[in-house]
């Protein structure tokens, strides 16, 4: 096999933006390769997977939120169509808190459609719930040094789709941390984190039904109800509409959730830096 003769597919969900700048850089670096890979952006899911026949190499993008990748990013790997020769290269970015088993899940799944993980990446980034914070955690990520191991992602995922026959990573590849902190990711969960923050909906009194929520959000989240917007369970609590609203109508405590997102940061083991595995 030769990358020539490989579709390839840039998939992301990037509701901050920076993993969207890591599927850019991808597109770059394949590009000079005589390659275009059909790009799908995961907010909109309308994706059609009629370009993907034959042999194809995914590239699949997705924030870590609560450990995890987001759940619209699952139901993307479930709908993949199952077969042999599919390769993927997943990619995740964190906030500086911890990467958790983001990587390893979508290994995972990727391997119950039939796609083989050939290469990998954690890419710090700026964390996106400290857009108040004087220092926010992984302030100035993705920087040049990041993208440059990006980079390297590409060139390694090329050179062995070049073989009859490319290698998978090994699964140990994947158990980075501890296996007590791997534990605790596990256990954890983005509806476990909203059931804990409580009801997320915008303060009606302040609300001037401008619909900014509503275009910011990147899952399309909230509705109108009563010519009000509602924030529903498709929420992931990216924080996109509390961020963009002029009339600052939902509930913020930045402070408190600095100081939160610093304390899981101080117990955690994880270094934070970027990291390619091919």
């Amino acid at each position: 096999m030769t990358e020539s003769v490989v579709t390839h597919c840039v998939a992301y969900l990037s509701p901050a933006g920076t993993t969207k700048q890591v599927a850019e850089v991808i597109v770059r670096h394949l590009k000079p390769q005589g390659i275009d890979p059909l790009i799908i952006d995961l907010s909109a899911e309308d994706y059609s997977f009629a370009q993907l026949e034959g042999p194809c190499c995914l590239w699949l993008g997705s924030p870590v939120y609560v450990d995890h990748i987001l759940p619209q990013v699952c139901r993307f790997i479930s709908s993949l169509p199952q077969g042999q020769s599919h390769y993927a290269a997943p990619f995740v970015t964190w906030g500086a808190v911890c990467s958790g088993v983001a990587l390893p899940e979508m290994a995972q799944q990727l391997a119950q459609q039939g796609w083989q993980t050939v290469g990998a990446a954690k890419v710090l980034a700026v964390h996106s719930s400290l857009w108040q914070s004087r220092h926010p955690l992984g302030a100035g990520h993705p920087d040049a040094a990041d993208l440059a191991q990006v980079s390297l992602l590409v060139e390694g995922v090329l050179q062995k789709l070049k073989s009859a026959l490319p290698q998978p990573l090994a699964e140990e590849v994947f158990h980075y941390l501890s296996a007590e902190q791997e534990q605790l990711s596990w256990q954890k969960s983005l509806d476990k984190a909203k059931t804990m923050l409580g009801e997320h909906q915008p303060v009606v009194a302040r609300c001037d039904g401008c619909g900014a929520c509503v275009t910011a959000c990147p899952v399309a989240a909230i509705d109108w109800r009563d010519n009000e917007p509602y924030v529903t369970e498709r929420c992931i609590r990216c924080h996109q509409c509390t961020r963009l609203c002029p009339q600052q109508a939902f509930a913020w405590d930045g402070a408190a959730v600095e100081e939160r997102l610093r304390r899981f940061a101080a117990a955690s083991e994880e270094a934070p830096g970027t990291e390619v595995f091919v």
